[in-house]
């Protein structure tokens, strides 16, 4: 049953992005909760082991942050704080599912470095962005889920499984993709790029965590 949920939510997520570049919002906007609600479907019906009931919570978390962003109208407004808190508590739940699925000192060590490499280079015109677009405190918020996010990318790697490593690096892109497109400046393919990422992202932190178990 896992196996046929991942496979029907690959196939939605591709039919999502296929949304997102030719700006077919309905279908967008009804692919997009769909996918996560097929991976949330999955983790239920998986051997995850003790990390289960936190694996199933980031994915809902996720749901719900996808559904905050979709009904955001791009400013800083009340449905993206939503979301955005949505997502940082689903990083919270991730966190501790990789810590109950047991982590390992070198693997952290790269997971640190991937994490720091990343935020050194994108954070700091991020962080302006958001400043002036909303103000200090406001930036301040972004700057503490940048923490979380970073925190999960490194727990992620220190799994050793391949798939949850490339998904937590994989988050990280997104959210930065994000971050770049929603308070620096829009990217060519942009939106794609981060729907594909992001996907991608959540898909195999899940196929990780399962072959794991």
């Amino acid at each position: 049953m896992p196996v046929a949920l991942l496979v029907a939510a690959a196939a939605v997520a591709v039919g999502d992005w296929v949304a997102v570049e030719l700006r077919l919002f309905r279908i967008e906007y009804a692919l997009k909760p769909l996918t996560l609600a097929l991976l949330v479907a999955a983790a239920v019906t998986a051997d995850l082991g003790d990390p289960k009931p936190w694996v199933i919570g980031a994915l809902a978390l996720g749901l719900l942050g996808d559904v905050g962003l979709m009904l955001s109208d791009g400013s800083p407004d009340v449905p993206f704080v939503a979301g955005l808190g949505a997502f940082l508590l689903g990083h919270v739940c991730y966190v501790i599912a990789f810590l109950i699925a047991g982590v390992r000192g070198l693997d952290l060590l790269a997971g640190l470095l991937i994490a720091a490499g990343i935020a050194a280079l994108a954070l700091p015109p991020v962080l302006r962005g958001a400043a002036r677009s909303a103000g200090r405190p406001f930036a301040a918020l972004v700057a503490g889920y940048a923490l979380f996010l970073a925190a999960m990318t490194t727990l992620a790697v220190g799994t050793a499984q391949l798939a949850t490593a490339a998904g937590g690096a994989l988050f990280l892109v997104s959210d930065t993709l994000i971050a770049r497109e929603r308070f620096v400046a829009r990217l060519p393919h942009g939106d794609l790029a981060v729907i594909v990422t992001y996907h991608l992202a959540q898909g195999l932190i899940l196929i990780g965590l399962i072959a794991g178990a």
